[in-house]
C-alpha cells in the first residue's frame, strides 16, 4: 500500500501560540507533525492510541 493511499489531508489555522506548543511537543517527543497530531486524534475519537 503506498503511504497515502486511503488518507485524507486535514488542514486548519490555528494561533501562532498553539502552533509553538504543538511544534515543541512534537521536538520533546521526537515524533514528525503528522504522527503527533494522528496521535492526538486516535486518543480523542477511539480512546487510546491504535496501530493498523
Amino acid at each position: 500500500m503506498a503511504d497515502n493511499e486511503g488518507l485524507k489531508r486535514l488542514s486548519a489555522d490555528v494561533s501562532e501560540e498553539l502552533y509553538k506548543e504543538f511544534a515543541k511537543r512534537c521536538i520533546e517527543k521526537g515524533m514528525k507533525k503528522k504522527d503527533y497530531l494522528t496521535e492526538i486524534l486516535e486518543k480523542e475519537f477511539y480512546g487510546s492510541k491504535e496501530k493498523k
